[in-house]
């Protein structure tokens, strides 16, 4: 009876576990179509990491960094709203000034920290570096402004989530240890029978 129960405490611990990092962080955009795409005004950006240590071809991250280290950030225009499927064409874009801007979001209650700007002029994507040593939510706004002074502003979310490993290596040593005492203490209190003597 006693090992039924931890058996559904540690299920219901790890399942606890999996739904509050879900929770954490939320996803705006359904569907693999839409991976790291968000609207600045009338055009749809497109987001994605890579880093740079990684051999090969590169694994891009749309959502979740999971290591820290030297990170290339790719900001894009992908398209318009009104016409997602086609590129922007380069009248459309020759006059926009573009600013990229990099904040750590250690929690809701304070301001966002700046880490880094950009700025570009009539480009249709752009780069910036960052290495990565805290985990945590990031944000990468970006501004478009046309000639006439109109602006647009826009914003995706992206988590590193680096310290994740260790803290579920930690989390998974904590319940073996506490798995070996409760069977520690089970057998301890389990009352001893004598053996039966040989006839």
């Amino acid at each position: 009876m006693f090992g039924r129960a931890l058996i559904v405490a540690l299920i219901a611990f790890f399942a606890g576990a999996s739904l509050s990092a879900r929770a954490d962080a939320p996803d705006v955009c359904k569907g693999d179509a839409c991976q790291g795409v968000f609207a600045v005004g009338p055009y749809l950006m497109g987001f994605f990491a890579t880093q740079t240590r990684e051999e090969g071809t590169a694994q891009r991250y749309y959502r979740e960094i999971p290591s820290f280290g030297p990170t290339l950030l790719n900001i894009e225009i992908a398209g318009r709203e009104d016409d997602p499927t086609r590129p922007p064409q380069f009248e459309d874009i020759k006059d926009l000034d573009i600013e990229a801007r990099l904040f750590w979001a250690r929690n809701d209650l304070k301001t966002p920290e700046l880490l880094k700007t950009y700025r570009a002029h009539g480009v249709a994507s752009l780069s910036l570096d960052y290495d990565f040593s805290e985990d945590g939510k990031y944000v990468v706004g970006v501004s478009l402004r046309k000639p006439d002074g109109v602006e647009h502003r826009g914003e995706h979310i992206f988590f590193v989530i680096a310290a994740a490993e260790s803290g579920l290596l930690l989390a998974a040593a904590a319940s073996l240890f506490l798995l070996g005492f409760a069977v520690l203490v089970w057998r301890l209190r389990r009352p001893l029978t004598p053996a039966a003597p040989p006839q």
